[in-house]
């Protein structure tokens, strides 16, 4: 999801990924499937195959360790902030993890698009050697929106595949 604030100043560009589950729904997801796992290795247990429980306990555990980490990155945030001489770029989950900030003079925005869409495009600044990546999470319609985002706070986007778009 892609957010311009742009009436304020300084304009902002907030940047989070797709949301299909929230934490209280992957809760929810994870409860039913422990029910169901533990109803089904219980009735094993019952009819002499013991040795069920143990996988049956670290199955539901795998899996609700890898829900709980997918579902805690669908909260990263990238906030865009564009100040008078520099561009700042703060990323995080509730709270700051890292701060980057690239000079607007003679920076370059660009797009590099994969030859067969096999993936999501690049979208990077780049100044002086120094190259920061926006949106790694993001699909690629909201890609094409933080590129009009750019485009409408006044910046001219590169694209390595100008003639395709």
């Amino acid at each position: 999801m892609v957010e311009l604030k742009h009436q304020q100043q300084p304009a902002q560009i907030i940047l989070r990924p797709n949301r299909s589950l929230s934490w209280r729904e992957a809760k929810w997801v994870m409860s039913i499937m422990i029910f169901f796992v533990m109803v089904i290795a219980l009735a094993w247990f019952f009819v002499g195959a013991w040795l069920v429980l143990p996988f049956a306990g670290l199955e539901v555990g795998l899996f609700a360790y890898l829900l709980y980490r997918v579902t805690h990155w669908t909260y990263l945030t990238q906030v865009i902030t564009f100040h008078d001489e520099e561009i700042l770029i703060e990323t995080g989950i509730n709270k700051r993890i890292s701060r980057e900030s690239i000079s607007k003079q003679g920076l370059e925005v660009h797009i590099e698009k994969s030859e067969l869409n096999w993936r999501a495009p690049i979208f990077t600044l780049q100044n002086q050697g120094l190259e920061i990546k926006l949106g790694e999470f993001l699909n690629v319609n909201d890609i094409k929106v933080l590129k009009e985002s750019f485009e409408t706070l006044g910046y001219i986007v590169c694209n390595n595949h100008w003639w395709k778009d």
